[in-house]
């Protein structure tokens, strides 16, 4: 079978649409937190079933209003191989105290995953983006007094020139297993 061929249709059910947008709730987790060789445990289709937190390591909430958070997934032709995928999230920090400012100078200097969740608590709803090679703040402002309250506005992407061979992944096996996933994970080791 070649590398493009599908193996599945799908059909839209007017009675079930799922929706649209993301819940105003972002974890992130640095890359260097998560164990090398096992970060990740999947199931047989891809799913992320755990996420395995080094010890005394932690991931991170933010959390805020309707729309705040932005999931973007981009196709790029990278001229040589296969077609691969670029991952972004967006939202907004709303407090703007010392403390913050110098978590999001280590945000400008750092590399991260994110799970975001979709609207809907579905099986599929929570997802994981910057897998393979993680996700970097994009440069350009990231605040401006006039605009969102002057909080800030962070914006993080896959690298430029790295790419991600799959869209975000699904985190867990349903909802509610998402849910325990992201606990464990914000609860620490």
């Amino acid at each position: 079978m070649g590398c493009g061929n599908i193996t599945r249709g799908s059909s839209a059910n007017c009675e079930n649409l799922p929706a649209g947008g993301t819940r105003a709730r972002l974890i992130l987790i640095n890359t260097d937190d998560l164990a090398t060789s096992n970060g990740f445990t999947e199931d047989g289709d891809g799913k992320i079933t755990d996420i395995n937190v080094l010890a005394g390591r932690a991931g991170y909430e933010f959390t805020g209003f309707r729309n705040d958070m932005k999931n973007i997934d981009e196709v790029v032709n990278p001229a040589v191989g296969l077609n691969q995928f670029t991952h972004q999230t967006a939202w907004v920090i709303y407090e703007r105290t010392q403390l913050q400012k110098n978590n999001v100078e280590r945000l400008a200097r750092g590399r991260f995953y994110a799970i975001v969740e979709l609207k809907g608590q579905e099986d599929d709803s929570v997802i994981l983006l910057g897998k393979s090679v993680g996700l970097e703040i994009v440069a350009g402002p990231i605040r401006n007094a006039h605009e969102n309250g002057g909080m800030f506005t962070i914006t993080l992407k896959t690298p430029e020139g790295e790419y991600e061979s799959k869209l975000p992944q699904t985190v867990g096996t349903s909802y509610s297993n998402a849910q325990t996933i992201i606990d464990n994970v914000v609860a620490g080791s």
